[in-house]
């Protein structure tokens, strides 16, 4: 191990995997940087030295088309919620975690992370009640500041290290997970000092949101290719030569023949190159003649439209962007922009799958941390995450397809799968549904009233008997569907209807009851 990897406190056995870490993070720190700047349209130029003046080199041109390239897919990922097979609405009390980490803002930024730089991850972690820190701590980290061993046979990670804070490049402040321990390690002047806490998880509380997975490449590949890195620096030197085009064709040049030409040398060759006026020396002593001006215009900048055409092209091609972000003077046909999307699409369902897979991973393991379970529950492995179609449709074409399958199949309308196929979201779901209780239990109370009829059933007279019965069976069969559609709301419409609270009620099952003595 070299020095520039030693690890700076003795760990005992986690020593060795706290120095293969900082190798990792070392090694990969360079073009995590490199991607990040490109993402950020930050990247320098990279100038051949033929055809651009010293004084150009420095322009500030940028070029947003690397981080208009990542967003393309990431925009299109849009996380809704976790749900299980079983269709109970929260029932490992999920939404509690989400709201206390914020997840639904860091996570859709985790997932642009990991476009970018091919992985990031998600720590799981107690946090400090006396500071404010919830319970249980999932944070979001970026790949730049973090490094992670792969395990391929136990399919996690043997070791993970997050880079808290850095001075002059070297790590001052660190947190190493492992399956054991989380190690907290800080420096004091020229001291470090660590802190073990122990976790029960019996794996590394450190899941990866890969993009681009691989069975070489388990930690994935950047959408950043090397590709598109180069169309982009050449389409940002095309740019510059453009503009010195620009200069000298919206200034031709002018000659003078006859005339001095020490007057008209500049101190260097683009100070000769870029002047406006410029001179050649004849004989004037054979024919005495006054000086001749002749203009010459400067070549078309069009070559260089052409070029960044063409270059935008390619770009598209790499990332799988729309043909109208390369050429949108010729609009396509609808059936081509969906084909050219299809691909877009299909990247986009893949690293849903991906990312989906890391957030449950995280989720179930957040989970297991604050109820001090060992291993996951049946319910908690049939989790998944939820994410709205990448297939982007008009709103007509979408009304049009759900009318034509509700017409087909109508409890498909009613149902929460149906409504998500409308394209409501999860929150306008739980909105309809609760709109729906409220007004199905207003309706029954209703009718039970009208009905006149009290829910024992007495004061009725024998000539009333065969009103009394319908009635009454109409009022159980409605108090019966409310309760299955109401909830609690609907317990007390159907005591009134004289129905006792059902027997071994489970959620989505049969419901069995009780009538009362009539």
């Amino acid at each position: 191990m070299n020095i520039a990897t030693r690890p700076p406190v003795d760990l005992g056995a986690d020593t060795d995997l706290l120095g293969d870490l900082m190798a990792v993070w070392q090694k990969r720190r360079r073009m995590n940087l490199e991607r990040s700047l490109y993402f950020d349209g930050e990247q320098a130029l990279k100038d051949f030295g033929i055809s651009l003046p010293p004084q150009m080199t420095d322009i500030g041109a940028a070029l947003g088309w690397i981080g208009k390239g990542v967003k393309a897919l990431t925009n299109r990922s849009q996380f809704e919620r976790f749900v299980t097979m079983s269709g109970s609405e929260d029932a490992l009390a999920v939404e509690g975690l989400l709201w206390d980490n914020q997840f639904r803002t860091e996570f859709p930024a985790a997932c642009i992370s990991s476009a970018v730089h091919g992985c990031s991850f998600l720590t799981v972690s107690h946090g400090d009640l006396e500071s404010g820190e919830p319970d249980v701590l999932v944070t979001a980290r970026a790949a730049e500041d973090s490094a992670a061993i792969y395990d391929r046979r136990k399919r996690g990670l043997r070791g993970f290290l997050s880079i808290i804070a850095t001075e002059y490049g070297h790590p001052v402040e660190m947190v190493m997970y492992t399956p054991e321990l989380v190690y907290m390690i800080s420096k004091t002047g020229p001291r470090w000092n660590y802190h073990a806490i122990p976790h029960h998880l019996g794996e590394t509380p450190a899941y990866p949101l890969v993009h681009g997975f691989e069975l070489r490449r388990p930690l994935g590949h950047s959408r950043i290719t090397r590709a598109s890195m180069y169309f982009a620096d050449a389409a940002l030197r095309t740019i510059i030569r453009s503009e010195i085009s620009a200069e000298l064709y919206a200034a031709p040049e002018y000659y003078l023949f006859g005339t001095d030409v020490q007057s008209f040398i500049g101190d260097d060759r683009w100070t000769a190159l870029l002047g406006r006026i410029k001179a050649l020396n004849v004989d004037t002593a054979a024919d005495e003649k006054f000086p001749e001006v002749h203009r010459f215009t400067g070549e078309s900048p069009q070559p260089h439209v052409d070029q960044l055409r063409m270059f935008a092209s390619q770009f598209a091609d790499e990332m799988d962007l729309d043909v109208r972000y390369a050429d949108s003077a010729n609009p396509s046909s609808a059936e081509a922009i969906f084909a050219a999307k299809e691909t877009l699409i299909t990247g986009t369902k893949n690293v849903n799958e991906s990312w989906g897979h890391g957030g449950v991973n995280a989720i179930n393991g957040a989970i297991r941390l604050r109820d001090g379970l060992d291993e996951n529950t049946d319910e908690m492995k049939s989790l998944r995450a939820q994410f709205t179609d990448p297939v982007l449709v008009s709103p007509s074409a979408r009304a049009d397809a759900f009318s034509k399958f509700v017409s087909a199949v109508p409890e498909f309308g009613e149902s929460e799968v149906g409504l998500e196929y409308g394209g409501l979201s999860s929150e306008q779901i739980t909105r309809f549904k609760a709109e729906q209780r409220r007004k199905g239990s207003a309706l029954l109370h209703e009718r039970i009233r009208e009905t006149g009829i009290p829910a024992d059933g007495e004061g009725a007279t024998a000539s009333d008997e065969e009103l009394k019965q319908a009635q009454i069976a109409k009022a159980k069969g409605d108090a019966l569907g409310a309760y299955r559609r109401a909830g609690v709301e609907g317990q007390a419409a159907a005591k009134l209807a004289g129905i006792t609270e059902p027997v071994d009620f489970i959620p989505g099952n049969p419901i069995t009851i009780r009538e009362t003595e009539q």
